[in-house]
């Protein structure tokens, strides 16, 4: 029997306000958000996420997460919603090449401007990308140089620990992606942690680790969640505007 699970918003009698369920089908996982409307409920979003075999269920942390972010998702006045047809007729393909190139773009930005700050914008031509945005987080040296009082190490640190959840092996690659970040700052920020005790290592040359009382007190000290949170938001709902800083 594949795993199935939910997590949600709003609990009176009346009416429910988000639902987020997760569905296991094979080496899918399949989250789909539906969202109350006056005359119902509409599916707001559906996302595809590659699993193993031994992949774990959502970590508490990861459903509490996904929520808030679809608690600021707005289905809009005249959309026609989610049918059986949207699926048969989306050009997948297309759009993972799009993805592909668009990545390539970035890739070719950072070594061109290597340890600079640098934002990373671009205007291309697409129906349906707009890199207008980007959270533009500490560099590898000032991440370094910051040391224990890096805001920056102690969330990205964070979030490599919660995406182990997914079961990715790949957990600073997964990372940068998110963030919108090289894999290097990645490297860098997990081993600024380790080095302040806030995460520990599964062993040499071994990915992964968790945090520590230390490190979940420095997480509360520099508004983590709060942060995680509007850094999220922003990445999930937009990405659009300019490049800036959250303190």
């Amino acid at each position: 029997m594949n795993n199935v699970g939910y997590v949600y918003s709003g609990n009176s009698s009346e009416r429910l306000n988000d639902v987020l369920t997760w569905h296991d089908e094979g080496d899918i996982r399949v989250w789909i958000h539906s969202k109350s409307t006056k005359t119902g409920r509409e599916a707001v979003s559906v996302e595809l996420q590659l699993i193993g075999p031994s992949t774990p269920k959502p970590s508490k942390e990861e459903e509490g997460l996904r929520l808030k972010l679809c608690s600021r998702r707005q289905l809009p006045s005249n959309a026609s919603g989610f049918k059986a047809t949207l699926f048969r007729t989306l050009p997948t393909g297309q759009l993972l090449d799009e993805h592909s190139e668009i990545v390539s773009r970035i890739n070719a930005q950072i070594g061109q401007k290597k340890n600079q700050k640098i934002q990373l914008v671009e205007e291309i031509t697409s129906k349906s990308v707009n890199l207008n945005d980007g959270y533009r987080w500490d560099t590898e040296s000032e991440i370094r140089k910051e040391g224990s009082k890096s805001k920056d190490a102690i969330l990205i640190a964070k979030v490599y620990e919660m995406l182990q959840s997914s079961g990715n092996r790949k957990l600073s690659a997964r990372t940068a992606e998110l963030l919108g970040v090289d894999v290097s700052v990645v490297h860098t920020a997990v081993q600024v942690a380790r080095r302040n005790g806030w995460l520990t290592s599964n062993g040499a040359g071994l990915s992964g680790g968790f945090f520590t009382d230390r490190g979940h007190e420095m997480f509360l000290a520099v508004r983590g969640p709060e942060r995680l949170e509007r850094i999220m938001t922003q990445i999930g709902n937009d990405n659009n505007g300019n490049s800036k800083k959250t303190r």
